[in-house]
């Protein structure tokens, strides 16, 4: 047997032995190596929805939460109603008053209040007392819902001049739905335009928790139909200052029509509900209202919002508003019974020392009120006590 058949063996031997030898010169980053594997521990959490049957239950569970998200959050993201951005026409009136008029005759001018009812008795008498002692030129009419308000009542409001008349309980619109139930009177509020009839031009509106200490003749002789003073909230309200007015103290020109008007509108105009007259009115002369200093309706919140601009009002204040506290509500008390004069004072004692004495210095201004009253009128009204 010859050699021939043995050389391509040797060949393929050699050719073998050089690639293994050339593979061992080669650097080490030309060698191969396994990818690391993932530790157990590492390893992503697999999704409880991973099985293909329960994928579309997932994504509809996800979906459902973000309709219901968007929902709840709606509301939020809705611009906040105000009588001027939601503004409706339903005022028929001109701004002012014609021009050339002669101002008002003492006899026609009058301050009105209201009394719905007996708790508030001590405190609108006081009002019609505050007003009278601060010289206002006007008569006191002082409308009130029969069924509500008792003789007494009416008698230590007379003591100090004011002239009640029974007035018709106005109902709150669309039967009373999402009124406050302590706003289900204040729709009756509405009859003071009716004060044309009983002889009056102009008219001061005052509620029963508001003090006068300085005269407001002034606003008898305004040209304008409707003035009022804008409203403002307490300093953990972030409404703060607002463009809004407060019923409170309102200036205006009583009118039969206009009084017709506001019951048919009551029903149609759109405004919320839960806010009661205040509301309507705002909407009804919110475009047209004159807006008055903060001095005609000095209300208590503005010193808790802001004690700078109350030390700068002080001096010249016409109306203290006793809102966000009544020196003449026991708070320990819900009856609607008229305060004795000792129940009075220490109700006072009492209000002085609410929320730190905050409010001690203006309790002050309606204790020594209350006092010269009693001291003048005082003998008159215990014989109301007695009926």
């Amino acid at each position: 047997m010859n050699n021939n058949g043995k050389l391509p063996k040797l060949r393929i031997l050699s050719q073998n032995f050089a690639m293994s030898s050339l593979l061992k010169r080669l650097p080490p980053r030309w060698t191969y190596e396994r990818l690391p594997a993932p530790h157990p521990d590492r390893m992503a959490p697999r999704t409880k929805c991973a099985p293909s049957t329960q994928q579309w239950t997932c994504l509809v569970v996800v979906l459902g939460a973000t309709v219901v998200l968007w929902l709840a959050t709606a509301r939020l993201r809705r611009p906040p109603y105000t009588p001027l951005d939601n503004y409706q026409n339903i005022n028929p009136l001109p701004v002012t008053i014609a021009v050339g008029l002669d101002p008002s005759p003492l006899s026609r001018r009058a301050v009105v209040s209201s009394l719905y009812s007996d708790n508030y008795a001590i405190a609108v008498a006081l009002v019609g007392y505050s007003a009278k002692s601060a010289n206002v030129s006007a008569r006191l009419l002082l409308p009130y819902l029969e069924n509500k308000v008792s003789e007494k009542a009416l008698c230590v409001a007379r003591a100090v001049g004011w002239e009640p008349y029974p007035v018709p309980l106005i109902p709150p619109p669309h039967g009373g739905k999402d009124i406050y139930p302590r706003f289900w009177d204040q729709y009756t509020k509405l009859n003071i335009w009716n004060l044309e009839r009983m002889g009056v031009d102009s008219a001061v509106y005052l509620d029963a928790d508001t003090l006068v200490r300085r005269n407001f003749d002034e606003l008898f002789d305004s040209p304008f139909q409707f003035a009022a003073v804008p409203d403002v909230y307490g300093a953990g309200d972030p409404r703060g200052f607002s463009l809004t007015i407060n019923a409170g103290v309102m200036a205006f020109r009583p009118s039969s029509a206009v009084y017709e008007d506001m019951l048919r509108k009551i029903e149609v105009a759109e405004y919320p509900l839960g806010q009661a007259e205040q509301a309507f009115l705002n909407l009804y002369f919110g475009g047209t209202c004159m807006r008055l200093p903060y001095i005609y309706n000095a209300n208590l919140a503005i010193k808790d919002r802001s004690p700078i601009l109350w030390r700068r009002l002080t001096d010249e204040m016409r109306v203290v508003h006793y809102t966000t506290m009544k020196p003449f509500i026991h708070e320990a008390r819900s009856s609607n019974a008229i305060l004795t004069p000792e129940e009075i004072e220490d109700t006072i004692y009492q209000s002085e020392r609410r929320a730190d004495g905050f409010y001690q210095e203006e309790v002050g201004w309606w204790r020594t009120a209350y006092r010269k009253m009693m001291s003048d009128r005082g003998h008159v009204m215990r014989q109301c006590y007695q009926s």
